[in-house]
């Protein structure tokens, strides 16, 4: 059996507003990944991670989206989310998919992509990435605000942008966010949590329209490939 847990439980402090249920084209955007992930046959259960005070309004997502098997309070950070969800999972749960509920632009074929290739690769996890296509360098000191000397450019080459949705064993991912939270350790994605514990993790090739939400440019930009 192979769950989602969506973490779609930030404040939005510096969106300016919690992004996850602003609209896009006359929909919440947290609707449109909870529709690939309804609609995939690989996807058997939905765990949805929402701020304490939208837990009703995740009822409503329940009636509209029938994968979501549980609602589940988040965390102050995206990590402690994660976990709550992952604990939340009694059902006998072999893989674990985790994807950003702010990241709308998703398809069917990406998440196929990522159970084939954990089986085929017999791995702990499978993230998405795509190449960068500037030149990435690697800055040092501050000066004004945002501003930077510069220290060296990075091989693009040996470099790639994360994206989610992420696949993983379930035990093992339960495992590490438990050993994180004893040693108080906190990373950007849960990729990073194997990495750090000694399991193995593979990269394929993701979608550079797969764009997380940060700012509300991204928005704009996210309403133009949804429509």
């Amino acid at each position: 059996m192979r769950f989602a847990v969506i973490p779609a439980a930030g404040v939005g402090r510096r969106f300016g507003g919690k992004k996850q249920f602003f609209e896009v084209n006359g929909k919440p955007l947290i609707e449109y990944p909870l529709k690939i992930f309804q609609k995939s046959e690989l996807v058997h259960g939905i765990i949805l991670v929402l701020p304490k005070g939208d837990l009703e309004f995740g009822k409503k997502l329940k009636e509209k989206f029938s994968k979501i098997i549980r609602i589940v309070e988040g965390g102050r950070e995206r990590q402690e989310s994660v976990y709550q969800g992952l604990k939340s999972i009694k059902e006998p749960v072999k893989e674990v998919i985790i994807h950003d509920g702010v990241r709308p632009v998703i398809s069917t074929s990406l998440i196929r992509d990522l159970v084939i290739s954990f089986s085929d690769y017999d791995v702990d996890g499978v993230i998405l990435g795509v190449k960068p296509k500037e030149t990435v360098k690697e800055i040092g000191a501050p000066l004004e605000p945002g501003d930077f000397f510069v220290k060296k450019t990075l091989n693009r080459d040996k470099l790639i942008l994360v994206q989610t949705p992420q696949i993983f064993s379930y035990q093992v991912l339960l495992e590490c966010h438990e050993i994180a939270k004893k040693e108080e350790y906190f990373a950007t994605d849960d990729s990073a949590l194997l990495e750090k514990y000694g399991y193995s993790i593979i990269s394929i090739p993701g979608d550079y329209k797969n764009i997380k939400v940060t700012t509300p440019e991204d928005l704009e930009i996210v309403s133009t490939f949804l429509s």
